[in-house]
């Protein structure tokens, strides 16, 4: 397949690329790119250097590139964050990864459902796999990420799109959520696991790690992402 032409429009923040990794989408081996830029100031998070919306390491074409010079050694690309559906020209960019003969996902917190809505409209920005961070109960969301409670909402109101979307075949769709001991979280995720079971699915667990018992990242710097 001949590599694509570029727009020059075509412009995302990235701020750390992986160029193999086998844990970012089940069972696929794929390129990961995190997008600098989240509104979310979730206690727990050990890259903040990814939360400003400033310019980033790589440019999409010389991602795109380097991702088409591994064609049959890599399943996709994953767009991670940061919070990747808060990068305008996420779009343009799934279309030219899947224009390249790569599947692409996902990961978000679903922070805009309308932009949401808007990707999974059409088949050509339509992401094979998405990984939903459904973090919290709605009422618990502003305490874990600092969120308004109508935005903890919306979030939810994304989740419920992308598990229509799966109900309906057309997605691959992963829901999981961070916790600690003794946080909100732990408390009620009898609760948490099923409002997710309702929607068909099963709450993936993942631990926060170098956090203190009020969940706030305490390690000695933040965890490098490769650039």
């Amino acid at each position: 397949m001949q590599e694509p032409k570029l727009s020059s429009r075509t412009q995302l923040p990235i701020g750390g690329l992986i160029p193999f990794s086998a844990s970012d989408w089940p069972d696929h081996l794929t390129m990961t790119l995190f997008l600098n830029g989240c509104p979310l100031r979730c206690t727990y998070c050990h890259n903040p250097q990814l939360q400003a919306f400033v310019p980033g390491s790589y440019s999409w074409q010389e991602a795109l590139s380097l991702l088409c010079s591994r064609r049959g050694l890599l399943d996709g690309v994953v767009f991670s964050g940061g919070e990747p559906l808060s990068a305008p020209r996420l779009p343009q960019a799934i279309a030219e990864a899947h224009a390249a003969g790569f599947k692409v996902g996902l990961h978000t917190s679903g922070y805009l459902p309308g932009r949401l809505d808007k990707l999974m409209a059409h088949p050509e920005t339509q992401p094979e796999w998405i990984g939903i961070d459904v973090k919290a109960l709605p009422e618990d969301l502003p305490q874990v990420t600092g969120c308004s409670r109508a935005q903890a909402q919306r979030m939810w109101e994304s989740f419920h799109l992308l598990a229509d979307y799966a109900r309906a075949g057309q997605l691959s769709l992963q829901a999981r959520t961070t916790l600690w001991p003794g946080s909100c979280i732990e408390a009620r995720i009898p609760e948490l696991e099923e409002r997710v079971a309702q929607q068909g699915l099963k709450l993936v667990r993942q631990w926060a790690h170098d956090v203190d018992k009020h969940g706030v990242y305490c390690g000695a710097e933040a965890t490098a992402i490769p650039t």
